[in-house]
């Protein structure tokens, strides 16, 4: 599929990050506080270009975590731009990338320079899903609140502070054989 008018549409990182307004300064920790390997650096550094479409909202959580982690490995390499839409004022793109029939947000499509897509990612690496999925039924039945299960999930992001979360990534991108080729 092709999201190339969306990603046009989309603002831009800094536009979006005035949004965040109570929530900057979470976002801000996550940024400073991910560190990127040497080794991780070079792989970065090596991918070919990407449009980066990010389909969020300001209040998201995940998004807190994970955007400041696209972001930073995007500064690595100069071929990359992001652009972030946001959810709820797009209904009709959203609804073509739900997550378990719901809305789930951040969804990161990664987009070759055409617009056009080579993967989607998101809305939460495995190891948090699978926090929110060990506890899904418990939720579902009234055992356990919503909340106390992201609060599991914060508690991970900040832990972690991005190493399984770019691991993962990397898997992604060298499993999509997404290198620049260097002739």
């Amino acid at each position: 599929m092709n999201y190339q008018e969306e990603f046009e549409k989309g603002m831009s990182y800094d536009d979006y990050v005035g949004l965040l307004d109570e929530h900057l300064s979470l976002h801000q920790l996550h940024y400073n506080k991910f560190l990127i390997d040497k080794k991780s650096h070079s792989i970065v550094e090596s991918l070919k270009p990407y449009k980066i479409l990010v389909i969020t909202e300001p209040w998201c959580g995940d998004s807190l975590a994970l955007l400041p982690i696209i972001r930073k490995i995007s500064k690595l390499n100069s071929q990359w731009e992001i652009r972030i839409m946001l959810r709820d004022s797009n209904p009709k793109v959203m609804d073509q990338l739900l997550t378990h029939g719901s809305r789930g947000i951040p969804i990161f499509l990664f987009l070759d320079g055409n617009g056009d897509l080579q993967f989607k990612w998101g809305p939460r690496p495995k190891k948090a899903a699978q926090i929110f999925e060990n506890h899904r039924r418990q939720i579902n039945e009234g055992k356990l609140e919503k909340m106390d299960v992201i609060k599991k999930i914060r508690a991970y992001y900040a832990k972690d502070r991005g190493v399984t979360t770019l691991a993962e990534l990397i898997r992604i991108f060298e499993e999509n054989e997404v290198h620049e080729t260097i002739e």
